[in-house]
C-alpha cells in the first residue's frame, strides 16, 4: 500500500478528513473514496464478518459443518425431556 503524507493544507482542504470523502477529478469523474480510519476499520472487520458467515453458509451446503452423529448433542426428544425436568425443578424451587 502506498502512503501519502498530508500537510496542514492539503488536509484542510479534504474537510479535516473527519467522514467519507469523493475524490473527483477536475471533470468530475469519481477517483476514489477517503475514510477516516475508524470507518476504514469498522468497514473492514464488518466485511470480514460477512466474509466468514458467507464461508460457513458454503461448507453447511457441502455438508462440511458437523452434523448431529448420535454423540454430540441430544435428540429432540431428548431436548424436550432435559427442559421439562429443569422447568419442574425451577418450579419446585420456588
Amino acid at each position: 500500500m502506498n502512503t501519502v503524507i498530508l500537510d496542514d493544507d492539503l488536509k484542510s482542504r479534504l474537510n479535516g478528513l473527519d467522514q467519507h470523502l469523493e475524490v473527483r477529478d477536475p471533470a468530475g469523474k469519481l477517483v476514489g473514496h477517503l475514510l477516516p480510519d475508524s470507518l476504514y476499520m469498522r468497514m473492514l472487520y464488518d466485511w470480514a464478518r460477512a466474509e466468514f458467515a458467507r464461508e460457513e453458509a458454503e461448507e453447511a451446503a457441502k455438508g462440511i459443518v458437523r452434523k448431529w452423529d448420535g454423540t454430540n448433542g441430544r435428540t429432540t426428544a431428548e431436548a424436550i425431556e432435559y427442559v421439562k425436568r429443569a422447568a419442574a425443578q425451577l418450579a419446585g424451587e420456588q
